[in-house]
């Protein structure tokens, strides 16, 4: 189309234009800068710094082995205290090499097929002793990068490197000079227990079947055939079952014990023995297929050189310049770095598992055939909130094949998938994500799929549909009835968010009807959000709030705390933002909660390291203070960094990684089942994304963290968002950047992006626009404080939390802010304990607040009695002030562990800032404090 031709020329002049010395360098080419040589395959292998990590392990959980992009084959090493990855790069021995891995999910999974090269005797049988045999390896002789992994192992002087296409996976061993180098092959053997197997050898071929599954706990399972053939004939074999070692065995069969297999070669005369191994869910003649045609010969470096040309092609789809990152916390190839390992993590996952034929297991058990790569692994409830959309953006075919696959798996087992392994669902995590993975993939232009059979099967889960015999909508009943799940707000929440999807979905297909009444069921999200305490919180089935709420704490939440939950409604922020009070108190409570970036599931801050809270950063733009967003993303971001500890959590098949493009890019799907990006502004000066409908290139010029302005194809917006048919057709976006806030974008109040709230019956009344605070930064003093950092100046600072708050624990504790001069004063904003983070049983209950001219004569405005409300709003009739005193008449009512000392985080005051006051109104010396 003429706009994209328009976008190409305009990008293609001004990469020209702008040079690499200090403004914008352009994107490199694949033919000039290999890309996999910024990838590190062993970010994520570790421990990172992450408290109260989600079970599973603080680190990113991921594998270092051999996959290509979506490869159905993740060919990896499995070390003793790897679960649930299979790897941990802190470990220093090996304990076999394992065909199946998913990067970074939470629980113990796959590592079916494992293989390892020994050499000696065998004592005992390995399927009772399989850990007996594993051999120590150093990290000098370690290294990996897309496509092929490689290490030694000393026991044994023997050298491993694997390789992998789509469906097989190669290895070449280098043996010692002996006659007893052999390859254990464990068929009964995985992460989440011994089941049975099959194997057969015959010759230098050997086949045969895992059981495979149990992922989270679950009791499913599934088949996984293969056919391992080898490059010369073996000089001996034998078979395992259990404790049963059997040289000379052809073959074997287990029930539950473990199975498996070892040949023996010769290597006196040639060390070098070459295997390859195809992998299948149809059948053994399915699994020599895959290998005769993706691996029919034996030459291995060509094999890892496709694998690592497929990666530079993955990868190529952004092409980024430059290094500063603005405040990121790294710059030049450190960022590079980076940013390429994210996007080899995004690509990893979902996994091919069609056979090359395109037979594949359908979720009824049955064999199918599509004329079309079918997916499987869904890890819907992480990869629905950023994944789906990035996917879509940057390999629009690949994402329409997933959705495909997606839309097969709910036809074949009755509902869009949820947490599936293979052709189970496991049905963990909660809510309904896969109406929201489908509805982000059609956003953001996955388009070639059976779009009228996936709006059936989003509304057969919302009427109660099962799958596989279960329900993935589990509480939909008493969730319609109550418009809440009573106890646990976030599944509440999920399913909310899963029906905001379903409407935008519906809507894009034309059916009004299904849109509007999904998204009356979004709307419930406010029967979640407790107006006392300002916190979404648990209520019981009669509608009765839990109290007092502590906002750090899990109770009725999964994986995170009710000040984590509260964000949790990107589709409808003006609604939320309206119920806190407006966008001053929204950020003031935004600022707070990026204290601290990864804090766990136990604190009430930011989590960076787990998903619901991963488009948190971007309400700022909604709040009209783009720079915060700005701050909040270049900070979290500084969690990601190049070593083995380098993802701040787990990477739930690529959702975590996903994060980390996306912010570097400057841009985020905040609404997940929306086309909405909220803006922020690029780490890099240069990114040229190539998409077949035309290329997006994002420039940048200036130096600093925050946006000055944004022009679209040449044309000016002061919008902090864009919508994907904004950049669907190819586009270029001209970022100015500085080093401090811009005034001008993103501020106004047509600026934000958008939010949906039709449906929602009554609207939230406007929170009003006070103006500027009159208290704030003001003289303050008060009664005796609890601490020299709780003084009464902290009340007029405008921060919340323990570094910004008045404690005093005197019997008459009063408060009190010389406004610099006579104003009209004609409301006052009270922040109590909860909206610092503390218990809503230590909001104050009773209190006055008084108003005076002279600081002498005082007359009384606000009188509260009975009060448990985080924050408190009082209107007066307009009057002349310029002191204000508050005096608490009872602390708290609930405290937690007995009486407590007052509190209040912010006592705010609003008027007209330059109203003309009488001069004998006005004073300079205010009188003693009040006796009470």
């Amino acid at each position: 189309m003429l706009r994209s031709r328009i976008a190409r020329a305009v990008s293609a002049a001004l990469l020209a234009a702008l040079g690499p010395a200090g403004t914008v360098a352009a994107p490199v080419q694949a033919a000039d800068l290999p890309l996999t040589r910024y990838v590190d395959p062993f970010v994520g292998s570790d421990d990172s710094t992450a408290p109260d990590p989600v079970p599973g392990g603080a680190g990113g959980s991921t594998y270092p082995g051999a996959v290509v992009p979506f490869g159905g084959v993740q060919f990896s090493p499995d070390t003793p205290t790897a679960s649930p990855s299979g790897y941990r790069y802190s470990d220093t021995s090996v304990e076999s090499f394992s065909l199946t891995h998913f990067d970074g999910a939470g629980c113990p999974n796959n590592e079916d097929l494992p293989l390892l090269p020994v050499t000696g005797a065998l004592a005992a049988s390995p399927g009772t002793s399989w850990t007996d045999y594993a051999s120590g390896y150093r990290k000098a002789e370690e290294s990996a990068s897309p496509g092929q992994y490689r290490t030694r192992l000393d026991r044994y002087g023997t050298d491993v490197e694997l390789t992998a296409t789509t469906r097989t996976g190669m290895g070449r061993l280098t043996y010692p000079s002996t006659d007893t180098a052999r390859l254990l092959v464990a068929t009964g053997r995985s992460a989440t227990g011994d089941r049975a197997g099959t194997v057969r050898i015959d010759g230098s071929e050997v086949s045969g079947s895992v059981t495979a599954g149990g992922f989270c706990g679950s009791s499913k399972t599934y088949r996984i055939y293969f056919d391992l053939r080898f490059d010369r004939e073996p000089t001996g074999f034998g078979t395992w079952s259990g404790a049963d070692l059997a040289p000379g065995s052809a073959s074997a069969a287990g029930t539950g014990t473990g199975t498996g297999a070892y040949l023996t070669f010769d290597t006196t005369d040639g060390r070098s023995v070459r295997f390859k191994v195809g992998l299948s869910y149809v059948s053994v003649e399915g699994a020599r297929r895959n290998l005769a045609a993706e691996n029919p010969g034996w030459d291995f470096d060509a094999v890892r050189a496709a694998a690592d040309t497929a990666w530079n092609a993955a990868l190529g789809r952004v092409r980024v310049g430059g290094g500063d990152d603005g405040g990121a916390g790294e710059g030049g190839e450190s960022l590079l770095r980076t940013f390429y390992t994210a996007l080899y993590h995004v690509f990893q996952s979902p996994n091919v598992s069609s056979d090359v034929d395109g037979d594949y297991r359908g979720f009824d058990g049955a064999v199918h055939h599509a004329d079309h790569p079918v997916y499987q692994n869904y890890s819907g409830w992480d990869i629905y909130r950023s994944w789906a959309a990035l996917v879509a953006l940057l390999a629009p075919a690949e994402a329409s094949d997933i959705a495909r696959s997606m839309v097969l798996d709910g036809q074949q087992g009755g509902l869009l998938p949820k947490w599936s392994q293979q052709t189970n669902e496991d049905f963990v995590m909660n809510g309904d994500p896969g109406p929201i993975v489908v509805a982000s993939l059609y956003a953001f232009g996955a388009r070639d799929f059976d779009t009228a059979a996936a709006l059936a099967l989003m509304e057969k889960s919302s009427a109660g549909g099962t799958t596989q015999g279960g329900p993935i909508r589990g509480r939909q009943a008493s969730y319609v009835r109550l418009q809440y799940i009573a106890g646990d707000p976030s599944d509440s929440l999920e399913y909310s968010a899963s029906d905001f999807a379903v409407a935008r979905f519906a809507a894009a297909l034309g059916d009004t009807a299904a849109s509007a009444a999904h998204l009356a069921r979004a709307q419930w999200w406010r029967h979640t959000y407790g107006p006392e305490s300002g916190y979404v919180q648990p209520r019981d089935a009669a509608g009765t709030w839990a109290w007092p709420l502590d906002p750090a704490s899990g109770s009725g939440f999964t994986e995170g705390n009710a000040a984590q939950y509260t964000w949790m409604v990107p589709y409808d922020y003006a609604g939320l933002i309206d119920a806190m009070g407006g966008r001053h108190t929204a950020v003031q409570r935004l600022d707070h909660h990026f204290r601290e970036l990864n804090a766990g599931q136990s604190r009430p801050y930011y989590y960076i390291g787990n998903e619901p809270e991963h488009g948190v950063p971007w309400a700022y733009d909604f709040a009209r203070h783009p720079a915060g967003a700005a701050d909040a993303v270049r900070r979290a971001a500084r969690a990601f960094t190049t070593g083995p500890g380098g993802l701040p959590g787990n990477d739930d098949l690529g959702a975590t990684s996903a994060w980390y493009v996306w912010a570097a890019l400057g841009m985020y799907p905040v609404t997940p089942g929306a086309d909405t990006l909220a803006l922020h502004g690029p780490f890099f000066p240069s990114v040229q994304i190539h998409r077949p409908g035309g290329d997006i290139a994002i420039l940048a010029t200036g130096t600093g963290r925050y946006v000055q302005g944004l022009r679209v194809d040449g044309a000016a917006t002061t919008r902090s968002h864009l919508r994907y048919p904004d950049l669907a057709g190819g586009a270029v976006l001209q970022y100015s950047m500085g080093e401090a806030p811009g005034a001008a974008w993103g501020t106004g109040a047509a600026d934000v992006p958008p939010s949906f709230t039709d449906g929602a019956g009554a609207a939230l009344p406007a929170a009003p626009e006070r103006g500027p605070n009159l208290a704030a930064g003001g003289a303050a003093a008060g009664s005796a404080p609890c601490s020299a950092d709780t003084a009464a100046d902290r009340a007029f600072d405008g921060l919340l939390g323990s570094t910004g708050r008045w404690c005093s624990a005197e019997p008459d504790a009063w408060l009190r802010v010389d406004l610099g001069a006579t104003r009209t004063v004609s409301s006052f904003v009270v922040e109590h304990a909860g909206l610092g983070g503390e218990s809503t049983g230590r909001n104050t209950a009773a209190f006055r607040i008084e108003t005076s001219t002279d600081g002498v004569t005082w007359d009384a405005a606000v009188a509260v009695t009975g009060s448990r409300a985080s924050r408190t709003e009082h209107p007066v009739a307009p009057r002349p002030a310029r002191y204000v005193r508050l005096l608490v008449d009872t602390a708290a009512d609930l405290a937690p562990d007995g009486p407590e000392p007052a509190r209040i985080h912010e006592l705010e005051v609003y008027g007209e800032p330059d109203a003309a006051v009488a001069p004998g109104l006005r004073t300079a010396t205010p009188a003693a404090p009040p006796s009470g």
